[in-house]
């Protein structure tokens, strides 16, 4: 078929052609009107799909929840979020679904899209649904039920980690777990099943850190009773990382100048001042390839035959900055 090029420039006439229905009955289904029959609506969205997303046009004003918490990485990176948009004709609304579940719901009710910046509960996205049934629901940085998720390829990120630590001899490892942190688990569990799958005789130990414990605190609990010493140490986040370099490594130093250091995430995402920050060997993504997703799944969004999420992984980079060395054993 002889589709043009671009978004928003399907020609429906030639679809219509297609499917043997009329243009009007195609219109029908782009404008949601329910005459029209359940498994013409599906072929109709399918092919839409085919060929392309269907820019949404309209003749209000479209409503935007952005839905926030206390998480500063998330906020920061929604609010800048909420300042692309201002380029476009939307009006977007400041929501926290915890602080004031009431007002999210109400919200909700009369909006047209949710941007989860708040590491929603899947309860959260089915009550916001049982209220407004069209409301389309995208989430950022964490995996869920909503309709799409736009996230880093966390898996991946863990066993690119794993295989640098590894490629160094690196058999004895301490992972430190902010409870803050939402995807904490799914870089872990990667990185744990890769190390024992390239090792299965090294160890791995855990270091948690529960919302409102220090940094410093937890790491001197751990390193003043583990025994032998980790060669290596991986941080899941980049304000982590930065953190223990600066506010517990350097009070050490004697006793941990030998640990490797692994990171994730990139180090300007933490702070702004680059003469602050300390280069480590990480796992790398960009936040504005999240953004550009975001922004183009608000802007030109899918039509959706089923509740299927859509899931959009950015991947990861390994980026080595000389602080995993060649690991020394027996010390």
């Amino acid at each position: 078929m002889g589709m043009k090029n671009g978004i928003g420039k399907i020609n429906f006439r030639e679809i219509a052609r297609e499917l043997r229905i009329s243009v009007m009955t195609l219109y029908r289904v782009l404008n949601n009107e329910p005459s029209v029959r359940p498994e013409t609506r599906k072929r109709v969205t399918e092919a839409l799909n085919r060929y392309g997303f269907f820019t949404h046009k309209s003749s209000r004003e479209i409503r935007i929840i952005f839905d926030f918490c206390d998480h500063i990485y998330l906020h920061h990176y929604g609010t800048e979020l909420m300042q692309r948009l201002s380029h476009h004709d939307y009006t977007c609304i400041a929501t926290d679904h915890r602080k004031n579940p009431r007002k999210f719901l109400d919200a909700a009710a009369e909006s047209d899209i949710i941007v989860y910046c708040s590491v929603p509960e899947d309860a959260v996205i089915r009550e916001a649904r049982e209220n407004n049934p069209e409301i389309y629901q995208i989430s950022v940085y964490t995996p869920c039920s909503a309709d799409i998720v736009v996230s880093s390829d966390n898996h991946l990120g863990g066993e690119l980690a794993a295989e640098h630590l590894h490629s160094f001899g690196h058999r004895h490892v301490a992972v430190y777990l902010s409870e803050q942190h939402p995807t904490r688990f799914d870089r872990y569990h990667s990185f744990f099943a890769r190390m024992k799958s390239l090792d299965p005789e090294c160890r791995i130990d855990r270091i948690l850190e529960k919302r409102g414990d220090s940094l410093p605190e937890v790491c001197a609990r751990y390193f003043d009773s583990v025994r032998p010493m980790p060669t290596a140490i991986f941080l899941l986040t980049g304000g982590a990382a930065q953190k223990f370099h600066l506010e517990f490594l350097r009070e050490h130093r004697e006793k941990l100048g030998n640990l490797s250091i692994m990171s994730y995430d990139h180090p300007e995402n933490v702070a702004q001042d680059p003469e602050i920050l300390t280069q480590f060997d990480r796992i790398e993504f960009l936040p504005g390839e999240i953004l550009d997703w975001t922004e183009f799944y608000i802007v030109n969004r899918p039509l959706m035959a089923r509740r299927t999420p859509v899931r959009t992984c950015i991947k990861p980079t390994l980026r080595i900055a000389g602080s995993v060395r060649k690991a020394e054993h027996g010390s």
